[in-house]
């Protein structure tokens, strides 16, 4: 019988007793010494020399230390048995750098084995992963095992004794354990790579990241890596801890994808990594591993788990996917602690698949947290995609009530100007006869709009645009052109409304619109006269792309429509004309400045004398660019303007200054104002301060005023021209009989001179009415104590009528046309004319009109008679 027994044939030396009992990969005693030299790569060490200090291990611990040149094991089996015995002692683990083992026999027999993944695989003299030794041992005698181990830095012994039958057990179902370990995991990386290809999650590529490391440690620690894939390549088989320690780094890094740790974590986790890295490249680098930095790679293999474990603990409560991955984690450390155990001989089994296994669970931990991970963002994305469609819906509604309320009025509902010039410049092309745009103006809405509730006004024009509507829907010869569905009325603002024709209304369209709108309209028994004006401009298709704005013609010719004339169609030319004098008066005060402007004078005759006692000023620019122009190509838009307050001063200083030359006394000149000078605050002083800086005596200077200057505020006009008055100044009322209350202004102003207009004067002689009419005109001057001037006369007959029926003063072409400062003194030298008898004599030399070129564009704005 075999006994299981220790028997120590001396006590420097342990002696295994074989039994059959046992041999099923029991740890045997033995004793270690550190070699002093390294081993020789050409062949196997010699065993040490018998007086070499062996230290006694006891049974179980495996562990021998960091040496780098290597340790020596011995241990010696006993057969008590009467036969034979063939055993196999497992020296270490399956991954040995070096192993040189020695069997002695008693007989004094030795074999040699050079064993370690250091050789080449086929000189192993048993076919296993496992690092074997046979141990033959005669019946009553004994066998010693010496061997020189070295792996890279860390020295690990089993010493584990075995029967070949109950290994080849153990083998065998070590090894379908570890199939099954290997296809899980290899199962998994396919998972991975085929779910990171239909996804494209970056995700599923750190799962194949973190688990390729853990099959690489697994296979090199039981050894199949070398055995099965590269048995003639020992480059290739790395040590088992660099593959954990990589494993460990991958997987701390895939960790803090997962979990998302917070600021702290995350900088103390990244410089956890970056020191393993630092530290697994050395060591790659120098293919070799100091007893220190090996001591460095384990114990970051240790720790690592633990401050991952830590960051899952500390993210337990937030989600699932921490608790996943913290239980996976804790597998793997557990399984890492049993290996420890197991090497230091604290556990006695079989623990070297312990962490393979706790791989497999960590895997599908992870698998599990990386599907949760992304069932959460699935879930996510489709929380962010319906809330993203919403958004869009939102986002479309309110676009859409964005651009109804851009493109529609308001107040009414009706398509606005934007919309109207979008369809407008859209159908232009679609168009070869042009559109005509249609604005109509309801001038009585301002009046209604303050004695009407707004909502009552609102509703009154909605009913009155769906009549308006549902008429030019009737009248289908407009040819009308549709803005938005079955609108065709657009509202520029709360008063003016807008469509747009096909082609170019008639005169016959034109009649038939403004009747429509003209007559009276009823609604919520209110009776409305709307007072429509209306602007139509006939649009270019070549011009409507590039225009600013489609309606802006329509609404210049707005502008020229008058209660007598409702309805304007605009004129380029018309236009031309109106921007040309526009121009000149925005150059006016500049002409001042630069002494452009000057004054011609225009004879006033006294028919008793014959002699000339007053002048009317008359102005005149003198441009640079367009020659002479008269004043009724810019005086309308200087009043406009505002500019004419500072051409009536210029006019009064230039006139008082002439009066200055002029040795003639008794001699005035009259100057024009207007209503805006009436309105200039402090016009009186204004006017006294011109003169007096000319040293002009005010009793010379006459002021003309027409009758519709002084209605347009009649109380402010009697108090300024009764104030100019007191001072001394003459006052003229000009173009008398054009208005509507000559006889009224006649009454109340304070006047000296009333001017008769040339409308009366023309061709007198032929025609009776007119010479009633006149002869009226000047009784009733008479009477009222004035000075009764005849404006425009032309004629010798005309002359000879006047003076002969108490006309006080003449005035026209027929004595002269304005003349310059020089042609007024040869003036004055003579007399006008002479009556002799029925014959009207002109003296001897009369003064030459002055010549007045004037610019073609500027004569259709010029007033006809130019003051004559």
């Amino acid at each position: 019988m075999w006994s299981v027994s220790a028997v120590h044939a001396a006590p420097s030396r342990p002696v295994w007793e074989m039994d059959a009992a046992v041999g099923d990969g029991e740890s045997l005693p033995f004793q270690s010494w550190t070699a002093d030299v390294s081993p020789d790569p050409a062949g196997p060490a010699q065993p040490p020399a018998a007086e070499v200090n062996w230290q006694t291990r006891p049974t179980g611990l495996r562990t021998l230390g960091f040496e780098y040149n290597g340790v020596w094991v011995r241990t010696t089996l006993h057969n008590a048995a009467e036969s034979p015995r063939l055993a196999w002692i497992e020296v270490t683990e399956p991954f040995m750098d070096h192993a040189d083992c020695f069997v002695s026999s008693d007989d004094g027999s030795r074999m040699v084995y050079r064993l370690g993944d250091a050789h080449i695989y086929g000189v192993r003299p048993i076919d296993s992963s496992a690092i074997l030794v046979p141990v033959n041992v005669f019946p009553g005698s004994s066998a010693e095992l010496q061997c020189l181990l070295r792996n890279n830095g860390t020295t690990v012994s089993a010493l584990r004794f075995w029967w070949p039958d109950r290994f080849a057990v153990q083998e065998r179902r070590d090894a379908f354990l570890r199939a099954l370990c290997y296809g899980a995991l290899a199962f998994a990386v396919v998972v991975s790579l085929v779910l990171a290809a239909i996804n494209r999650r970056a995700l599923s590529f750190f799962m194949v990241a973190e688990l390729l490391p853990v099959l690489g440690a697994a296979t090199g620690a039981t050894g199949d890596a070398f055995q099965l894939v590269w048995p003639n390549h020992r480059v290739l088989n790395l040590p088992p801890y660099w593959w954990i320690l990589i494993g460990l780094i991958t997987a701390t890094a895939v960790f803090r994808k997962i979990i998302q740790p917070g600021a702290v974590e995350a900088w103390f986790l990244n410089v956890v990594i970056g020191s393993s890295a630092v530290v697994l490249l050395l060591a790659v680098s120098v293919n070799r591993v100091a007893p220190m930095l090996s001591l460095l790679i384990q114990c970051l293999s240790v720790s690592l788990p633990v401050i991952v474990l830590m960051v899952c603990f500390n993210h337990w409560r937030e989600s699932p996917v921490a608790r996943l991955l913290g239980v996976g984690m804790l597998a793997q450390y557990g399984a890492l602690l049993l290996n420890a155990a197991s090497i230091f001989g604290l556990l006695h089994g079989q623990y070297t698949l312990a962490s393979l296994y706790a791989s497999v669970f960590k895997a599908l931990a992870l698998a599990a947290a990386l599907f949760y991970r992304m069932r959460e963002e699935r879930v996510a994305r489709a929380q962010a995609q319906a809330e993203h469609t919403r958004e869009l819906e939102r986002r479309l509604h309110y676009e859409e009530e964005l651009r109804h309320a851009v493109s529609h009025h308001e107040r009414y509902g009706l398509p606005n100007q934007a919309l109207l010039e979008d369809v407008v410049r859209a159908s232009a092309i679609g168009a070869p006869d042009g559109l005509s745009v249609w604005i109509i103006k309801l001038n009585r809405f301002g009046f209604l709009e303050s004695i009407l509730p707004p909502d009552t006004l609102t509703a009154i024009v909605k009913v009155y645009v769906a009549e308006l509507t549902q008429w030019l829907g009737t009248y289908t010869s407009l040819h009308l052109l549709r803005l938005e569905g079955a609108d065709q009325l657009a509202a520029l603002d709360d008063s003016n409304f807008a469509f747009v024709q096909r082609g170019t209304p008639t005169d016959a369209q034109v009649a038939e619109v403004e009747s429509f709108l003209t007559r009276r309209f009823q609604s919520q028994g209110l009776f409305v006269a709307w007072d429509p004006n209306i602007g139509i401009a006939t649009l270019d298709p070549s011009r409507v792309a590039g225009a600013c704005g489609v309606t802006d013609e329509a609404r210049i010719a707005l502008q020229w429509c008058s209660a007598h004339r409702r309805t304007r169609v605009f004129d380029a030319e018309r236009m031309k004309r109106e921007q040309l004098a526009y121009g000149l008066t925005l150059d006016l005060e500049g002409a001042i400045d630069r002494g452009e402007l000057l004054l011609h004078y225009q004879p006033k005759v006294s028919v008793q004398t014959g002699q000339t006692d007053s002048f009317e000023a008359l102005v005149r620019w003198q441009h640079p660019e367009r020659g002479m122009i008269p004043p009724g190509a810019f005086i309308a838009e200087a009043e406009a303007t505002g500019a004419i307050n500072r051409l009536t001063m210029w006019a009064i200083g230039e006139a008082a200054r002439f009066l200055g030359t002029l040795p003639e006394a008794h001699v005035r000149v009259s100057v024009n104002i207007t209503a805006f000078d009436l309105a200039t605050p402090n016009f009186v002083g204004k006017v006294l301060d011109v003169l007096k800086a000319y040293a002009c005596p005010p009793s010379r200077l006459i002021l003309e005023v027409t009758e519709s200057a002084a209605l347009s505020d009649p109380e402010r006009a009697i108090q300024i021209l009764s104030s100019l008055r007191s001072q001394g100044i003459r006052i003229a009322l000009d173009d008398f009989g054009t208005g509507y209350s000559s006889l009224g202004i006649l009454q109340e102003m304070p006047l000296d001179e009333m001017k008769v207009d040339r409308s009366f004067v023309t061709h007198i002689a032929e025609f009776a009415r007119k010479q009633a009419v006149l002869q009226a005109m000047v009784e009733v001057g008479h009477r009222l104590g004035l000075t009764v001037t005849i404006e425009g006369v032309e004629d010798e007959a005309s002359v000879r009528w006047l003076a002969e029926h108490g006309c006080d003063v003449l005035q026209g072409f027929v004595f002269s046309r304005p003349i310059d400062e020089t042609a007024v003194r040869r003036w004055l030298r003579q007399p006008a004319f002479v009556m002799r008898g029925p014959r009207l004599e002109a003296p001897a030399r009369v003064a030459e009109p002055a010549p007045l070129p004037e610019p073609a564009l500027l004569l259709a704005s010029a007033s006809p008679a130019d003051g004559g």
